[in-house]
């Protein structure tokens, strides 16, 4: 196993509990199920899955989980309808043969080229279930998600390693909807996140110009 770098997974564990919440809410309004029922017997896939602590939560709902991640960080070993692979994210694709209900995009796309966004999007939606929902989330490309993920999270407060993000590969709203339509996929919400480094916490909030969690549905 590699060594765990808490520096980088720290701020991706204070995102867990607003995802579940934003995923709780998106599930309520399009399929009028709560999250503990609609994860039964779903199959899951988490592409940059992490330590894997937060794919196992809907594993403990009884969903299905697969997750993927380049790094070998994974705090969890594999059982019966939970597998951790340690492989990059095309390799998988290319010889996948399942295909899933849920797929979590979490602060992965930012770290794409423009090219490898549509290539896997291309793989993502040969890999979909009738109905099936992508959850991302990602960082605006604007001068201020610049400014506050680059120059002061990593440079000034060092919350993250330097040269976690490269500014060129952030994706607005809009570039996410036009690349979603491309692959016949409906992006249903985009909600912004706001980070309050005192607490460590993110929540909810109307204002997406920093980070940001969408959902689209195939």
């Amino acid at each position: 196993m590699a060594k765990y770098n808490k520096e980088y997974y720290e701020p991706l564990e204070q995102m867990m509990a607003v995802r579940h919440q934003y995923m709780s809410k998106i599930l309520r309004d399009h399929t009028g199920q709560d999250i503990y029922n609609f994860f039964q017997n779903k199959q899951v896939l988490d592409l940059g899955c992490g330590t894997g602590e937060f794919l196992n939560n809907y594993f403990e709902m009884g969903a299905q989980c697969t997750g993927i991640d380049i790094e070998k960080n994974f705090k969890l070993k594999n059982k019966k309808n939970f597998n951790l692979y340690n492989l990059d994210a095309n390799t998988f694709l290319k010889n996948c043969k399942k295909k899933f209900d849920v797929i979590f995009l979490f602060e992965f796309l930012e770290h794409l080229e423009e090219g490898d966004k549509h290539k896997l999007f291309e793989s993502l939606i040969k890999i979909l279930n009738k109905n099936a929902l992508i959850f991302v989330s990602t960082l605006n490309k604007n001068l201020l998600s610049k400014y506050l993920a680059i120059d002061i999270a990593e440079n000034i407060l060092k919350l993250l390693p330097k040269k976690t993000h490269e500014y060129d590969l952030f994706l607005s709203p809009t570039q996410l909807q036009t690349l979603s339509q491309k692959y016949k996929l409906s992006l249903l919400n985009v909600e912004g996140l706001q980070y309050n480094p005192i607490i460590k916490s993110f929540k909810l909030s109307k204002v997406d110009l920093v980070n940001y969690i969408g959902a689209l549905k195939y």
